[in-house]
């Protein structure tokens, strides 16, 4: 017998609507008819038990404790029942399933798909073929919905009715996501310290201004599975197009050098496929790519599609709302975002008037803190090595101790030897991350106490670099990287960045 666990899904509100999207109606349903039929070996006629709920939007449906057979749903729209049997469907392999009920051309239809844009929806079911447990949602007002459980070789008798929990207000606004938008779902399976198995968060992400969806893991442990490329994030992203929908995994991406991956989904003659290459006569209608450190870029190239990504865990703690880091800047790897400065005119051929380094290089260049990699390049991506940073702050800072004929970087050397900032073993030759730079420019400035602290969920409180972080943010020497709820303390420090904090710092003074 299958022990039932109590159903409590945490569904979080969309939170943001694409400009060409209306808002969406929570709808009234008559009313939800929940049937638990006990069907007995050897008895034709089963012996139930109806309940009969007001619906505002949706409800939980769950069976009793006893073992589940199958179900029946049944939607009566315009005085005529539309009904779909889970044993009459295609199971197998499946834990869920999604059932759309929608009008197209005067036609009423059941079906697995989601329903085409240009039809009328009515309502929807989503299925657990695990649990057992019914979602059921109109989609439109003067209908009726019922549920029926079938149970085998099972008796009523002092049964434990659990059969309908409303959905929290939160939860009622939960529609899908319009066409052109992308729908982003955390789902944290086995959660320690609660009661219910999985939680689902969706929210609807916004574009960037080239039209960038962007959106990345949270601050809970990603989990893994293994795929035809091997192990990778157990990420989807799928694509509805026509009634029809492909995904693209993270575990079957081929990992570039930069540890991603890019898919394309196309239409092929009227089918939709995804591929890493887009074959000849086909529709581009998306472009995604995949990090496999937990990370997904998605481009659309058509507005007629609905798009979802989604985010599996493996939690190994109970859900925290504030580790939600859903949705950041739009910069892929090895491009940190920082403030941007006040552009100005570009010096050097990599470096754009409107770049958010421009005006922290022209500064740097101007007073001998550094200079261009060769005459016409600066490089502002390539990363720094300790020697480097130590050399630029040294110069930034006076050049105090300096010695005729001493190079500069043997001189800076010292000097942040006499003012701790290095140990006499330090490695001055490997990549300076973010947090090293920020805490040399802090010892610099004589360690002085942050009258303020700034929250990043990747700085602990007690990390060696904290009062350093704290620090530079209360300074505007830096805010942090995408959504300013993040520092990336390991990332490296790229020519780009460290000028800029020198700027700023010096902005200060």
């Amino acid at each position: 017998m299958k022990k039932f666990f109590s159903l409590f899904l945490v569904l979080v509100m969309i939170c943001a609507i694409l400009p060409s999207a209306a808002a969406s109606t929570i709808y009234t349903a008559k009313e939800i008819k929940v049937k638990h039929d006990f069907q007995t070996e050897g008895v034709d006629d089963g012996k139930g038990t109806a309940t009969y709920v007001d619906v505002e939007g949706g409800y939980y449906i769950s069976p009793w404790k006893y073992d589940v057979e199958s179900i029946s749903l049944t939607v009566t729209y315009n005085g005529e029942d539309y009904k779909v049997k889970t044993k009459d469907l295609k199971l197998d392999g499946l834990t869920e399933v999604k059932v759309s009920v929608y009008e197209l051309d005067g036609k009423v239809v059941t079906s697995t798909e989601s329903a085409p844009d240009e039809a009328k929806k009515i309502a929807k079911f989503k299925i657990d073929l695990e649990k057992w447990t019914v979602i059921a949602m109109p989609k439109t007002g003067d209908l009726e919905m019922a549920v029926k459980f079938q149970y085998k070789d099972a008796v009523p008798a002092d049964a434990s009715n659990a059969d309908a929990y409303p959905l929290d207000s939160a939860a009622q606004e939960q529609v899908e996501a319009p066409a052109g938008s992308v729908l982003l779902i955390q789902d944290f399976k086995v959660c320690k310290g609660t009661t219910d198995e999985t939680k689902e968060i969706r929210t609807v992400l916004t574009p960037d201004a080239d039209g960038v969806y962007f959106a990345s893991r949270w601050d809970y442990k990603l989990a893994t599975k293994e795929g035809d490329a091997g192990v990778g994030p157990n990420i989807d992203c799928k694509v509805v197009y026509n009634g029809s929908n492909k995904k693209m995994k993270g575990e079957d991406i081929q990992p570039d050098a930069n540890n991603c991956g890019t898919m394309y989904f196309f239409d092929l003659d009227g089918k939709l496929d995804v591929a890493a290459e887009v074959p000849q006569g086909a529709t581009v209608l998306a472009e995604c790519t995949m990090s496999l450190d937990g990370a997904i870029w998605f481009t659309p190239k058509s507005d007629k599609i609905t798009t979802e990504l989604e985010f599996n865990y493996d939690a190994s703690e109970t859900y925290d709302a504030k580790k939600n880091v859903d949705q950041v800047k739009n910069e892929k790897p090895g491009a940190a975002a920082e403030k941007p400065a006040e552009p100005a005119a570009p010096k050097f051929t990599d470096v754009a008037a409107d770049s958010p380094y421009a005006a922290a290089i022209e500064w740097a260049v101007g007073r001998e803190i550094t200079l261009g990699k060769t005459e016409t390049t600066f490089a502002p991506a390539d990363p720094c090595t300790v020697s480097h940073i130590l050399t630029f702050l040294w110069r930034a800072n006076g050049r105090p101790g300096a010695e005729e004929g001493a190079a500069d970087r043997d001189s800076a050397a010292k000097w942040a030897l006499e003012k701790e900032m290095v140990a006499q073993d330090a490695d001055l030759a490997a990549t300076c991350t973010r947090s090293m730079a920020v805490t040399f420019m802090w010892k610099a400035a004589g360690s002085p106490e942050a009258k303020t602290e700034k929250a990043f969920t990747d700085v602990a409180a007690d990390a060696e670099y904290a009062a350093a972080v704290a620090w530079a943010v209360e300074n505007e020497i830096t805010a942090g990287t995408g959504d300013g709820t993040t520092f990336a303390p390991g990332n490296p420090c790229n020519r780009g960045q460290i000028v800029t904090f020198l700027h700023r710092a010096a902005a200060e003074t």
